[in-house]
């Protein structure tokens, strides 16, 4: 088994973070780490670069990891791949639709492997919720709302997080993340994209909010707060199928609950969720529809000719009504740790096999891009 070669371009909390689960791996090494201002204590069997072309170029060197602020990803992207490195790129992919372009390029130009690192994706709710949906047992998503409230105590008025030169601002630094899980989730190629923010000064834009229609439908709306105490950090995503309610708590999900229409199938599906617990389930027939109250003056609908469900003018087959609950039960830092540890894996069965199909291609993270932009815009 070939032992991969990792660098670590930026070794701030997360570039620590990444070392600390990769070292984990039996197929992997961490042999480099680059950053102009640690002082890489404690750190054995590795070499230290300040000046990040210093680890591009080290011969050692199979994978380059690139964990620094989004405005720098382009050239040092390009540059590791130009030097033969595959590469595995911290979110966003870049800042810029002319930075991600020359990304593409270059990595078409050199053949090498790329991937950026929307670890949300290899989240095991988010996985099985992926499946569900590919498999119809949902139907159709219409809708999707994203409130993201984050603390912004360790983010000072100086923080390079608020100089959009650098991070591209809220939705391009940090929305990427979740336009990209409700691209995955829904299957779908937006159309057109809205914006809209507040700025509490002239340097720090700390509120934005965009809404996305879809060319089957779906309109999804996104909010990111970054204006408050970590005491009131919160992350939900709420997801309306025809079939189903979902709602996911946690930037990293965690937890949740479901309401869905089923019938034998599609109920056995749902136990393919981590930690699914059905906590109640009625017969349709047992149900009674009270969207109009008594005295409500409108005809009953008029009957048809077979018992389907119709959703948006869809005809369902299903006969349960059921409520659950969703939850991984590991700690938030484990599940992280795993994804992280996942994308790494994910990189390196495409170097290997090319007919490989990645988890989030270069491509999926660019379209990400894309709404990001044009919603700062």
């Amino acid at each position: 088994m070939k032992k991969y070669k990792i660098g670590i371009i930026g070794y701030g909390g997360f570039g620590k973070f990444l070392h600390y689960w990769w070292a984990k791996l039996a197929n992997v090494e961490v042999v480099a780490v680059a950053d102009p201002h640690d002082k890489f204590a404690d750190l054995e069997n590795c070499s230290t670069y300040r000046d990040w072309k210093d680890l591009v170029n080290d011969p050692q060197v199979d994978i380059v990891s690139i964990v620094t602020p989004p405005g720098l990803h382009a050239e040092m992207a390009c540059e590791a791949m130009k030097a033969g490195k595959h590469v595995l790129l911290e979110k966003p992919v870049a800042t810029t639709d002319e930075e991600a372009q020359q990304i593409l390029n270059t990595q078409q130009e050199t053949g090498m492997v790329i991937t950026v690192d929307h670890m949300i994706r290899y989240n095991p709710i988010v996985r099985s919720l992926m499946a569900l949906g590919e498999s119809g047992a949902f139907g159709k998503l219409r809708h999707a709302v994203v409130n993201n409230y984050a603390q912004d105590a360790a983010l000072p008025r100086d923080h390079w997080f608020w100089k959009e030169e650098l991070s591209g601002g809220i939705f391009v630094e940090h929305g990427v993340h979740f336009f990209d899980i409700i691209n995955a989730l829904a299957g779908q190629q937006y159309t057109e994209v809205y914006g809209t923010s507040h700025s509490r000064n002239e340097q720090q834009r700390d509120r934005v909010a965009a809404l996305v229609l879809y060319n089957q439908g779906l309109i999804a709306s996104y909010y990111h707060a970054f204006s408050g105490p970590g005491l009131f950090e919160q992350t939900t995503i709420h997801l309306a199928y025809d079939l189903a309610r979902i709602e996911i708590e946690g930037w990293m999900p965690m937890k949740g609950t479901i309401k869905a229409m089923v019938n034998g199938q599609t109920k056995e599906q749902l136990s393919s969720i981590p930690g699914w617990t059905v906590t109640q389930a009625n017969a349709l027939s047992e149900l009674r529809d009270v969207s109009r109250p008594e005295g409500w003056g409108a005809e009953a609908p008029a009957a048809t000719n077979d018992d389907a469900i119709y959703c948006g003018g869809e005809a369902y087959d299903v006969e349960e009504m059921v409520s659950g609950t969703f939850e991984i039960r590991q700690t938030k830092g484990q599940v992280y740790g795993k994804c992280v540890q996942s994308i790494l894996i994910d990189l390196i069965k495409k170097i290997e096999d090319k007919d490989h199909k990645l988890a989030i291609s270069i491509e999926d993270a660019y379209e990400g891009l894309k709404i990001a932009l044009l919603a700062s815009q």
